[in-house]
């Protein structure tokens, strides 16, 4: 079998498979036509050279705002995410119903990577990160965002809330109760952005359902999953058993280092990592997804763990299993091709403390659908300098 391109000597993290271990993997036709423990580089029309690199299913991040000129906080797609290893974005509520199909023409469809969208319970989406989209009942309009997910469940994925009291003025537990109803009524998960927020933790997760996402679960603002000890909340566990999901959102405010040790030394961990970015930590503390991975390895989790956890974690929180986040024969070939660096490296949580890391991953190449190049670091998407043969 001739292979357009084989990825040859690398150590394949593929945690949907439970394979770690070097092997090469061919790409034909953007999807993956093989793995195995060596291809014939005659076989090949085209050859990356990953030696002494890591292979991994193309990572996904959860949570980013990239509806660029319309919603607040959002950047371009692109510089800090599909060219930094991330080959599917999830847009974490920027776009609301009565903005959806703009950032669906606009932006969505002219992007190479692949981004898919929570859509706002308020039907006007982001606003302004000081006139928040949920101070006006009115756009609180859960038929209109369960509509949305409806119309384009191929981009639309669930529904999206945020629970600070900045951007929901009176009207907190209301836009909870919509996003709630919304997901009911489309069949979708809700991701909930907590923390400073008038509801309480023990109200928050007593209304989410198995599959619902919360946000910022490393938070240390008021009303995050921990109580007045700096425990998890019993809330929190409980909705954990119930099958809600807990997911990182770094974010400019909501994960601290100190919250996340404490957590992980009651053995609750992340179920999703992402990075929450956006115009205000794009140039520092988040840059992008691989500098989050890089925290929590620091923070002790396995590299197996951090990239499951942005891979095959956050594409089964949103129903996307088996069409991205794995290296199985037959899937689409996103690939991300990384170095785990040894050193010194300083890493600084979303409060202004800081630590040296050991370790950190760096991204070397980014593969779209089989197509190498797309995500250089460099920015060159044409050659991949020394990794091509």
């Amino acid at each position: 079998m001739i292979h357009e391109l084989v990825i040859h000597g690398g150590r394949v993290i593929d945690p949907a498979s439970g394979l770690d271990g070097r092997r090469d993997i061919g790409i034909s036709e953007g999807r993956i036509s093989a793995v195995a423990e060596h291809i014939p580089l005659g076989d090949a029309q085209d050859v990356i050279d990953a030696t002494d690199l890591l292979v991994v299913p193309g990572l996904v991040d959860l949570h980013v705002h990239v509806y660029w000129g319309v919603a607040d906080l959002s950047i371009k797609p692109g510089p800090n995410d599909l060219t930094r290893g991330a080959t599917t974005i999830v847009d974490a509520g920027s776009a609301g119903a009565n903005t959806m199909p703009g950032f669906r023409e606009y932006v969505i469809d002219r992007f190479e990577g692949r981004i898919l969208a929570f859509v706002n319970i308020s039907a006007m989406g982001q606003i302004d990160p000081f006139l928040g989209e949920l101070h006006d009942e009115r756009y609180l309009l859960a038929d209109r965002a369960a509509a949305s997910v409806l119309a384009d469940p191929e981009v639309v994925v669930g529904i999206k809330v945020r629970l600070t009291e900045s951007l929901t003025g009176p009207n907190a537990l209301v836009a909870l109760e919509r996003a709630i109803e919304a997901g009911e009524i489309a069949g979708a998960p809700v991701m909930v952005h907590i923390g400073d927020s008038t509801v309480t933790t023990d109200e928050t997760m007593r209304r989410l359902r198995a599959g619902d996402i919360v946000t910022h679960a490393f938070t240390d603002r008021v009303n995050g999953i921990f109580d007045d000890r700096g425990r998890v909340h019993p809330s929190a566990l409980e909705a954990r058993e119930r099958g809600v999901r807990f997911d990182v959102g770094h974010g400019a405010g909501s994960f601290s280092f100190a919250r996340a040790e404490a957590a992980l030394a009651e053995g609750f961990r992340p179920d999703t990592i992402s990075s929450d970015l956006h115009r205000f930590n794009v140039a520092g503390p988040v840059f992008d997804l691989v500098t989050t991975l890089s925290k929590f390895l620091h923070l002790g989790l396995s590299l197996a763990d951090v990239i499951a956890m942005a891979t095959e974690a956050p594409a089964r929180a949103i129903g996307r299993q088996g069409q991205f986040g794995s290296l199985d024969l037959g899937t689409v070939a996103d690939v991300t091709i990384l170095r785990l660096e040894e050193g010194s490296f300083p890493l600084t949580d979303s409060f202004g403390a800081t630590v040296t890391g050991s370790k950190r991953l760096a991204p070397i190449a980014t593969i779209k659908c089989g197509h190498p190049g797309l995500g250089r670091p460099d920015g060159d998407v044409q050659d991949l300098g020394r990794f091509r043969q």
